[in-house]
């Protein structure tokens, strides 16, 4: 194993987050962007010139992970910018409540959440490790959600794919083990975003840039996770009595969210 010191991994880093016109990547931009190159993606320009303007270092590229040529033009055009991105911040991420007997979406509609979420980041994941520098330490954040310790009936595709890409993210760090790349998970939990006030969330939480803080505190002391306190004793609970967690959290989500 290769002995290799990540205090501070988050400075003087080149790094790109997807899904960064918005919620956690939008804040983890800001804050990142004071010590760092940083390069934002996503698919909306006028979201991500607005949150580029945030700070001196921020660039944006337009690019639609959910689609395959997009993600291999997002890394061409790195490239021809003579850009070589050290840190990947996995971070875009679609949802909206979906039962399946209930509403009928189009096969199309259905990719496009499942590729946004799950498999846009591992394509991204691996254009990344293709372009990077492998002589230097190299960083990989997969944001999945604490939806996969609570699986929600009503988060139907979100709760796949994010179970999908929870579990790339530990192959992932396998794979890699020897290597100058770190893998790190984060499982935000109620974060105050467009995406959750969307989806007609009335509890309380966070705001984006408090938990951004605390994301890169986490890393920073070389944490290899980012969770919830109790995520322990949930993983727990749910893999002890998989029903009873379902019926709960199913009753806990329609309270949570005005509509469904």
């Amino acid at each position: 194993m290769l002995s290799l010191k990540y205090k501070r991994m988050l400075k003087d880093r080149t790094i790109l987050i997807t899904g960064g016109g918005s919620g956690i990547g939008e804040a983890l931009a800001t804050i990142l962007s004071a010590e760092n190159k940083v390069i934002i993606n996503g698919r909306n320009e006028e979201k991500l010139k607005k949150a580029s303007a945030a700070g001196k270092h921020i660039s944006y590229y337009v690019a639609d992970l959910s689609k395959p040529d997009e993600i291999d033009g997002l890394f061409k055009r790195l490239k021809a910018d003579n850009i070589v991105v050290d840190v990947l911040i996995n971070n875009a991420g679609v949802t909206e409540p979906y039962y399946i007997d209930k509403k009928v979406m189009t096969s199309s509609q259905i990719f496009e959440k499942i590729n946004t979420n799950l498999s846009g980041a591992i394509a991204t994941t691996q254009q990344f490790i293709a372009q990077a520098d492998r002589a230097a330490s190299n960083l990989i954040v997969n944001i999945s959600s604490a939806i996969v310790v609570f699986p929600a009936p009503s988060q139907l595709l979100y709760f796949s794919s994010k179970s999908g890409l929870h579990a790339f993210t530990r192959l992932l760090r396998y794979q890699l083990k020897d290597t100058n790349f770190k893998v790190v998970e984060v499982l935000p939990q109620g974060v105050d975003t467009e995406m959750s006030r969307g989806l007609g969330f009335t509890g309380k939480a966070p705001l984006p840039s408090t938990y951004a803080r605390k994301v890169i505190r986490s890393i920073n002391k070389g944490k290899i996770e980012h969770a919830f306190a109790g995520i322990t004793p949930a993983r727990l609970f749910n893999a002890l009595i998989p029903n009873a967690t379902l019926r709960l959290v199913d009753k806990m989500s329609q309270k949570l969210f005005k509509h469904q």
